[in-house]
C-alpha cells in the first residue's frame, strides 16, 4: 500500500528526524550508541518484544538521504517492509510511504472485507507520517527556544 503526502518540514528535518528515531531504537534495544553514518544497507538489530517474549529483527535494507529510507521487521508473526521516499520542495517535503505486510492477502478476502482493512491500513499509514511531522516541528520548536 502507497500514500503521499506533502509535509511542512525540510527534506534535511525530515531525514534528521529518522537518523535519530532509529538511533534513540537501537539504543534503546542494543545498549549501543551509534552515530548516523552507521546506518547503512545491511545494518540491523534486534528488537525484544516488551513481555520478554520474542524478538524482532530490524534491517535498514536502503538509506540514501534525500531520497530512500528503507527497513525491514522480521518477527516470529510477520515481516513487514517500510520504506520512505521524498521529494525536497523547498521548505517542503513530498513523502511516498509504502508498506508492504507479508501476511496481507486482499486477494483472499472478501471485497467489503479488503475495503475496511485497505481503508485502516492507509488511515493508519497517513497518521503515522502525519505525526512524523508534529514530531519534527515541535523538536524545531524547542531548538528555537
Amino acid at each position: 500500500m502507497k500514500i503521499i503526502r506533502t509535509l511542512d518540514v525540510t527534506e534535511a528535518a525530515f531525514y534528521d528526524h529518522l537518523e535519530r528515531e532509529l538511533l534513540q531504537d537501537v539504543e534503546a534495544s542494543t545498549g549501543k550508541r551509534l552515530e548516523a553514518s552507521s546506518i547503512q544497507p545491511g545494518f540491523r538489530y534486534v528488537k525484544r518484544q516488551k513481555k520478554g517474549k520474542g524478538q524482532t529483527q530490524i534491517t535498514v535494507d536502503d538509506y540514501q538521504r534525500g531520497k530512500r529510507y528503507q527497513i525491514t521487521s522480521k518477527s516470529p508473526i510477520d515481516t513487514v517492509t517500510v520504506t520512505y521516499l521524498t521529494e525536497g520542495k523547498g521548505e517542503k517535503t513530498e513523502v511516498s510511504l509504502v508498506e508492504d505486510i507479508a501476511s496481507y492477502t486482499p486477494e483472499k478476502q472478501n471485497r467489503f472485507v479488503r475495503w475496511f482493512s485497505q481503508a485502516m491500513l492507509l488511515g493508519r499509514m497517513s497518521d503515522t507520517v502525519m505525526a512524523m511531522e508534529d514530531a519534527i516541528l515541535k523538536e524545531d520548536t524547542k531548538k528555537a527556544d
